[in-house]
């Protein structure tokens, strides 16, 4: 019973410490874990369709800094004019990241609190609040931002940051950064190369200014989804030159004459060339349009041919055109790369958007000339796909980053919530192993209780059975004896030796019987008697071998409810009959004297006699007193005698109880 014990309690304790994946067995004992396994599956399967955050890279273009301000509640602000009136569908902000000196991993200077509103007028006397976070922290994280446009009529749009950010290493210097806003209309980033204006601004370039809030350059790279089972290629490739300044192009023949209203040039990053993003991007170039595929006669969409163009590095160099109508679109490089001790030139992908939609896609791809390679071909400039994997609208692809933040910060508080019921599950669970396991040991104790006063009726019905057969037999028999030896005592004829010894016979089956009725007295009583019954034993002893003697056993105040173990009335009363004995057979007494008392944890008795006496040194006169001073070490008490002949003996025995 007791190892059954011991199961279940082990059993208990291993279902108290079983790992959150038996989320079935736990949420029997508390129903809110179903609900939570179950946001928290959807919760990740919707994040698992949510393109993964880029690692943030820090470029020549940080964004937009503010003025500063010594304290955070001060308000600053910046706005972007769009030029003219139009639906705004979406708003994108981008923190800034400045790279190692950013503190911590999150976003630089990203304020706490902010609002973005929308207007027709560049003061805001009237406007439409689109989003307002001025009364709850924002999270910094260097990750899209993205304000639904609500499709409000709007020229101008203005970000306030409420509470500002404070500078990293200073104590009263507070401010706000921004990396990029992109305002979508239509499909496209409407506020590119917008003008910004703001209260403050602190412009140190080429790092910090407000044109770079609108430059299409951010921290995040360039809107493409990995897709490690389908590889992308690296790009288009020119010849190499020896001489930097040399031109090279390539061109797009979009199939027939359309309205292009942006150009969107990727910039290569190969593998093989892991710390230099931008690769081949031109220093110098002309982007053109035209019907010819000659370019005999062309429209100029964008020219860097007499100032370096800044190497936009993993970020898409994007160009809004005025209404141009063309089949084809060239970019000619004038100022070539340098690679290492040669010069290239090289782009991963270009888009020509008309109508919203990429027309170059899969389109004949020209040029003056190629490098060729598995990686490098015409092919791969116009197929969608980068180095980092396929492209995507931005947009979309904000959007979905955005999303996972907030899928990524769901589950941080599903996990936080699973935590708090999982750890109700675990009470209930010590609870109810708990209650089971003291019913189980209440049950066995119980059993054990009921086995020992069973095995108890046992040993207490074989006590009284051996009891009744001595009785029965064995004082059948001696009473047998004395009564036929005392019949033969009767007999006139008999010799004085026979005489002897049948009164010999009839005096040891009397002392047998009464010791046989001491021993039944002990065989019938079992567990721990009173002493009070003891006494009464003693007095039925005494009376039985005390006969003619005037003899009294006076107990004083004794405790009416004290008991003593089985062992220990056997020592007192046959301690007793001993002494008894002794005074019968050669004490000569009349008169004999007996005293007990008793408290909680000793016990005294003293038997006096004014009999013959002895002398206790001689060695021949122990009667019996080696066995009564056994029995005293038994009690683990102590016998004293005191004796002078002729003038009687008084034995005292002092044990303890407990």
């Amino acid at each position: 019973m007791l190892s059954t014990c011991r199961s279940i309690s082990l059993s208990l304790l291993f279902c108290a410490a079983a790992p959150a994946a038996q989320a079935d067995v736990w949420s029997l004992l508390n129903d809110q874990l179903t609900a939570i396994d179950h946001r928290r599956g959807l919760t990740s399967v919707d994040l698992a369709s949510k393109p993964p955050l880029p690692p943030p890279q820090a470029h020549e273009h940080a964004g937009f800094h503010s003025g500063f301000s010594p304290t955070a509640d001060a308000v600053r602000w910046v706005q972007v004019d769009l030029g003219k009136e139009v639906p705004v569908d979406s708003i994108v902000v981008i923190p800034a990241y400045f790279g190692a000196t950013t503190e911590g991993t999150g976003a630089y200077g990203w304020p706490a609190r902010f609002r973005i509103d929308a207007s027709r007028d560049a003061v805001f006397a009237e406007s439409v609040t689109l989003f307002d976070g001025t009364s709850v922290d924002q999270p910094s994280q260097v990750a899209p931002f993205v304000a639904d446009g609500k499709g409000v009529t709007a020229r101008y749009v203005r970000f306030s940051a409420t509470q500002l950010a404070r500078q990293p290493r200073s104590q009263n210097r507070y401010m706000f950064c921004l990396g990029e806003m992109m305002i979508f209309a239509a499909g496209s980033n409407v506020a590119l190369h917008a003008p910004v204006t703001s209260t403050r601004s602190t412009d140190t370039p080429p790092t910090w200014s407000a044109e770079h809030l609108v430059d299409g350059w951010t921290a995040l790279g360039i809107p493409a989804i990995p897709e490690p089972a389908h590889p992308s290629g690296n790009g288009w490739h020119s010849g190499i030159s020896p001489v930097a300044d040399t031109a090279k192009w390539v061109q797009v023949d979009l199939g027939g004459s359309m309205p292009i209203a942006e150009v969107r040039l990727y910039p290569a990053h190969p593998p093989d060339f892991p710390d230099r993003p931008g690769f081949g991007f031109p220093r110098r170039f002309r982007l053109e349009c035209s019907d010819d595929a000659t370019f005999a006669s062309s429209q100029m969409i964008e020219d860097h041919t007499n100032a370096e163009y800044p190497n936009p590095a993993d970020n898409v160099a994007t160009f809004c055109t005025a209404p141009h109508q063309a089949r084809y679109v060239r970019l000619t490089a004038t100022q070539l790369w340098q690679r290492n001790d040669d010069f290239v030139f090289a782009l991963a992908e270009m888009e020509v958007l008309s109508s919203g939609k990429n027309m170059a896609i899969g389109m004949p791809v020209t040029f003056l000339d190629e490098t060729n390679t598995g990686s490098w071909n015409r092919t791969r400039l116009v197929d969608g796909e980068v180095a980092q994997g396929r492209l995507v609208e931005p947009l979309s692809w904000h959007q979905k980053l955005a999303e996972r933040v907030k899928l990524e910060e769901e589950l941080v508080k599903l996990e936080a919530e699973r935590s708090a019921a999982l750890a109700v599950a675990h009470e209930r669970a010590l609870w109810i192993g708990g209650t089971l396991l003291t019913f189980a040991l209440a049950t066995a104790l119980a059993m054990m209780q009921r086995g020992r006063q069973e095995r108890r009726r046992e040993l207490e019905a074989l006590r009284q059975r051996i009891a009744r057969d001595l009785h029965d037999e064995v004082g059948s028999h001696l009473g047998s004896i004395s009564l036929a030896s005392e019949l033969a005592l009767r007999q006139q004829d008999l010799g004085e030796e026979t005489r002897q010894a049948l009164d010999e016979m009839q005096r040891s089956a009397k002392q047998a019987a009464e010791s046989m009725r001491g021993i039944l007295w002990l065989v019938r009583e079992g567990g721990e008697p009173s002493l009070l019954r003891l006494m009464q034993a003693l007095r039925e002893s005494a009376a039985a071998q005390l006969h003619g003697v005037d003899w009294e056993l006076q107990v004083k105040e004794p405790v009416a409810d004290r008991t003593a173990s089985l062992e220990f009335h056997r020592h007192v009363f046959l301690f007793f009959k001993e002494a008894m004995h002794n005074i019968a057979r050669h004490a000569r007494a009349t008169e004999v004297r007996m005293v007990a008392e008793w408290d909680e944890h000793n016990f005294d008795l003293r038997i006096e006699d004014n009999g013959a006496g002895f002398d206790a040194r001689r060695k021949g006169d122990g009667s019996g007193l080696a066995n009564m001073q056994h029995r005293a070490e038994a009690l683990r008490g102590r016998m004293e005698l005191a004796t002078v002949p002729g003038r009687g003996t008084t034995i005292t025995l002092n044990a303890q109880l407990a």
